[in-house]
């Protein structure tokens, strides 16, 4: 006999079928591979976690394994048939199933009937979800080039194997558990880099590259020219976001600030560092042709992120205090106060005429004043020297590097 869970779960699993082949009998036939379908008596669908334009997520396990499950719903679309939701969710599948990279979403398995996309579950939610929930307060400049730098991996690899992102934006970005890296999903709306012509106005309209978004008044699904490299526009919305934590020409509808894209209005650097507008300006350039591939933007961040953090090692291996031959002098004296102690101790007791326990009362009397007068000079001293690693903003992956800089000062003083 079924447990409850598992009696509510296959009851879900067949609504859900029902659902997607509802108005679906239209003679599509699914060309995945049966090594990439998963046994869906193997699944167990949770809570939902999130919701998209034809589609809801849940958190959910298959194989005793933490999940995301991504159910495909065509009937909440008027944007696309029924037959163009089930092309879509092929390619999707047949794209993911390719993709093996840390820093884009794992594939699991997929489900045709209903139709699901089953991926590894990222805790830390996505990118939007952690900087709404942060605003005002912004991630430092290290943690958002952090982030860039995972995503430009990702997509440097996506376009090395002619794959086109084409909605790149911080709620299509999902972070690990402990929030230390980012990883690329959801490839709905992604294609093979085959020809230049593709899909008019796809994507979201506040991170559409200039050259997707057209002025004139074109049918739906119409075909216009354009590369990989509308990718890289949106990544550099998508960073500059990331830095300032705001919507991106927040004070406008999206299809506004898609045509004042196209007319090459961009949002404000002010105050932002001269390397990063470099990037940026370089990144969101009007002509396509002129804008950085990938691999040449990781280049860029990694030079970036080495001279942050070389810059605060060598603001900490400066401060005065580190200097080893002082803190040896200080020991050497720490030493010399303790022994002159013990012999101020030797000599009390011996020239103080004691009773049966006056001796021992004498002893720790003395001993413990002498204490707590070292430990009062200690902790000044101690207060005085140190210099919390978290206080400069260090990672701790870098605070090794410290010590090496504290040996190098030791052996150069």
């Amino acid at each position: 006999m079924m447990s409850l869970p598992s009696v509510q779960n296959t009851m879900l699993l067949f609504q859900l079928s029902l659902d997607n082949s509802s108005e679906l009998d239209d003679g599509f036939v699914f060309d995945i591979h049966p090594s990439l379908l998963v046994d869906c008596r193997k699944l167990i669908i949770g809570e939902k976690i999130g919701e998209g334009g034809y589609s809801s997520v849940y958190k959910g396990w298959y194989e005793n394994c933490p999940v995301a499950i991504k159910v495909i719903l065509p009937e909440k679309t008027n944007d696309a048939t029924p037959e163009e939701c089930k092309a879509s969710f092929q390619k999707e599948v047949n794209l993911l199933s390719r993709i093996q990279h840390e820093n884009v979403i794992k594939f699991i398995g997929a489900s045709v009937e209903p139709m699901m996309i089953i991926t590894e579950l990222l805790e830390g939610g996505s990118l939007y979800k952690n900087m709404k929930r942060i605003h005002p307060i912004t991630f430092s400049l290290e943690q958002c080039l952090s982030y860039a730098l995972d995503i430009s991996q990702a997509m440097e690899y996506l376009h090395a194997n002619g794959i086109i992102h084409r909605d790149l934006k911080p709620d299509n970005l999902l972070l690990t558990k402990n929030n230390d890296h980012v990883k690329v999903a959801d490839l709905g709306l992604a294609r093979e880099n085959i020809c230049n012509l593709m899909t008019s106005e796809i994507g979201t309209y506040r991170y559409m590259a200039p050259e997707v978004n057209i002025l004139i008044y074109l049918p739906r699904g119409a075909k216009i020219c354009y590369d990989h490299k509308a990718d890289v526009y949106s990544f550099a919305i998508t960073l500059w976001s990331l830095i300032k934590n705001e919507t991106p020409f927040k004070e406008k509808q999206g299809i506004i600030a898609a045509y004042g894209a196209r007319r090459n209005i961009r949002p404000s650097l002010a105050e932002f560092p001269e390397e990063i507008i470099t990037l940026l300006e370089s990144c969101w350039d009007k002509n396509p042709k002129l804008r950085p591939e990938f691999k040449e933007i990781t280049e860029i961040l990694i030079s970036i992120l080495f001279d942050l953090y070389t810059a605060k090692i060598n603001a900490l291996a400066s401060i005065k205090p580190i200097c080893t031959d002082r803190v040896d002098f200080e020991i050497e004296e720490e030493s010399s106060n303790v022994q002159h102690t013990t012999a101020s101790l030797v000599s009390t007791v011996e020239n103080e005429t004691l009773g049966p326990d006056g001796g021992a009362e004498a002893v720790n009397s003395l001993i413990l004043d002498e204490s707590r007068d070292q430990s009062g000079s200690q902790a000044e001293s101690q207060s005085g020297t140190q210099t919390p690693f978290h206080d400069l903003g260090i990672p701790e992956f870098c605070i090794h590097q410290v010590w090496i800089v504290g040996l190098a000062f030791k052996g150069s003083i």
